[in-house]
């Protein structure tokens, strides 16, 4: 069933039998949750699993996290446009200065974490209601789970194609597993990676550092540079690489077969 108010659309999605667009998801959650929707609104197309029947409380905060994201528009342009940190105003709203604290970190503009920022804001108010929740925008996930998670990572590369699965153990979580790509997908990306997934503490910091390590990637001789420098960073928990046949993995992410 499709539930439409105005331009937001929220189909429930029979479990066993999820289909992921792959031209829009680059990782897909093997997730085992009661109920899953497929959210789209604007420029988000969001998958949402849980083990609490949430669905009425999605499209309130959603419409929130648009009007603030607006709001900054409006009145700082740049905030869309900069490919590069942007100061924090004083008006601006919490979740928009995180945006702009974290994407200075990895000098990054603050767009660059808009996804992981949907994410994070739709959880902040959806996580009372349930003990399981992934919310999935785009390939930027975010993920509290008390199990341990498969995700199947999916790429456009002769040697990898969707051979990559990683597992995040569950006293991992909650924390954001973000994607970024030089060869495929919407997302602007300054470098030449194949794909560079980065786990974190928060979805922001994930959905920042995600793009700012494939934009350090112009051949597989970045791989152990990139990983040694954003491995130092505070809330990053783990980072994997592929460019062409390599892979370089670090941290709390396993592969699996």
């Amino acid at each position: 069933m499709t539930t439409n108010c105005c331009d937001i659309s929220i189909e429930s999605l029979i479990p066993d039998k999820l289909y992921l667009d792959k031209n829009i998801y680059r990782s897909k959650v093997k997730s085992r949750e009661k109920y899953k929707w497929k959210v789209v609104y604007k420029y988000s197309d969001i998958l949402i699993s849980s083990d609490s029947y949430i669905k009425d409380r999605v499209e309130k905060p959603l419409r929130e996290i648009y009007k603030l994201l607006e709001f900054c528009i409006e009145k700082d342009p740049s905030f869309l446009k900069s490919l590069s940190p942007v100061r924090i105003k004083s008006y601006f709203p919490e979740i928009i200065k995180k945006m702009c604290e974290k994407s200075a970190i990895f000098n990054v503009g603050p767009m660059a974490t808009v996804a992981g920022a949907v994410c994070e804001y739709l959880a902040a108010n959806l996580n009372k209601y349930c003990s399981q929740l992934i919310i999935e925008n785009g390939g930027d996930v975010y993920i509290k789970s008390k199990r341990d998670i498969n995700v199947g990572v999916y790429l456009k590369n002769k040697y990898f194609k969707d051979r990559i699965n990683l597992k995040i153990k569950r006293g991992n979580t909650p924390y954001g597993l973000c994607s970024s790509s030089g060869s495929f997908g919407h997302s602007l990306s300054l470098g030449k990676s194949d794909l560079v997934v980065v786990l974190a503490e928060s979805t922001i910091s994930a959905d920042g550092a995600a793009t700012a390590v494939a934009n350090s990637i112009s051949s597989h001789a970045d791989i152990s540079k990139a990983i040694n420098h954003y491995k130092k960073v505070n809330d990053i928990e783990g980072i994997l690489i592929v460019k062409d046949s390599k892979i370089g993995l670090w941290g709390s992410l396993e592969l699996i077969e």
